[in-house]
């Protein structure tokens, strides 16, 4: 295909322009990008014009993609971990908005369900359950971690799509379905917290591993591998480096710089201070003026008296003219 000029924002606030080459579009809100110089892919999440004219909410949730990409890079730039997709620029302004993603890794973990060695298994479990742990040290509470947000190499998982992610702390939101969404997160009650990727997290292990569906809580007894899992179904789940723990696998944050990069940090100020100003730029319509409707002033009733008195002052007329003229 012929190259196309892409213009865009780096997570630094530079803006550039990139000479591209897009691969056939198999979906509408996606496609994988080459770049001409480096031969290096991409891929690009966006909303096109005839979706975001009738879902107004895929531009929340991709200016949330790019604002979770740009908190994990303030703190991971240095090592980031290969467990989550690197934020490498956006375009919020445009007509059909998009972010900039490192290429996706691997297959959807859908095609392996059930088909992983035991230290396929194993593996499985410590990277995905890395990528909660990095999430939880950032205070990122993923909320969508299901077989479609998941794939493997064979080595390590990605863990994609950050735009239903939110801050641990936050209000909780109905999100999901059951079996992967947490009940709690599906309740819509609470406040987010690492526990409902534990959840999801687990789900999705016991899916890939066993091959098999649940609808609720599944039982692990007859899986040995899944053990280290057993309780993160519970009303009181083990944190995502206590799994670490009994997977006999370090805690990830140790190999991660805790310095933040002070340009980046900028940039990413910077992008928080666009999007405020792009709201305050829809300035509500003034409500429309109030009508007052005032009645007309009621009629007083008229004293009775007032109602006689022509007649009394005709009567004495009449009188006084007869005695006149008699």
């Amino acid at each position: 295909m012929e190259p196309e000029p892409l213009t865009f924002f780096t997570p630094d606030g530079d803006r550039v322009t990139w000479e591209v080459e897009a691969e056939p579009d198999h979906d509408p809100f996606e496609r994988r990008l080459t770049l001409v110089v480096q031969g290096a892919k991409i891929v690009q999440r966006r909303v096109p014009r005839a979706e975001g004219r009738d879902r107004d909410h895929l531009y929340e949730l991709l200016e949330n993609e790019a604002r979770m990409g740009a908190r994990l890079l303030t703190r991971l730039r240095r090592a980031y971990p290969v467990e989550l997709p690197r934020l490498m620029g956006y375009s919020l302004d445009e007509e059909e908005p998009f972010v900039l993603l490192s290429d996706h890794r691997g297959e959807p973990v859908t095609h392996f369900a059930g088909a992983l060695l035991i230290a396929e298994q194993r593996a499985l479990q410590a990277s995905l359950f890395r990528a909660v742990r990095i999430l939880s040290a950032c205070d990122i509470v993923h909320r969508r971690i299901d077989p479609g947000t998941v794939r493997w190499d064979g080595t390590a998982v990605q863990l994609t799509d950050l735009s239903h992610a939110t801050l641990a702390g936050s209000r909780r939101l109905r999100l999901g379905e059951a079996p992967y969404a947490a009940p709690e997160q599906r309740a819509g009650t609470g406040r987010a917290s690492t526990a409902d990727d534990l959840w999801s997290a687990g789900m999705v292990i016991y899916r890939t591993v066993t091959g098999r569906d649940v609808a609720d809580r599944p039982d692990l007894t007859a899986a040995p591998a899944l053990q280290p899992i057993h309780d993160v179904f519970s009303g009181q789940p083990p944190s995502a480096l206590e799994v670490l723990d009994r997977l006999r696998e370090p805690d990830p944050m140790r190999s991660i710089p805790a310095e933040q990069d002070l340009r980046l940090e900028e940039g990413r100020l910077a992008f928080d201070r666009a999007h405020e100003a792009k709201r305050e730029t829809e300035v509500e319509q003034p409500p429309p003026p109030v009508t007052r409707i005032e009645q007309a002033p009621r009629e007083q009733p008229r004293k009775w008296w007032a109602r006689w008195l022509p007649l009394a002052v005709l009567a004495c007329l009449f009188v006084v003219v007869w005695m006149v003229i008699r």
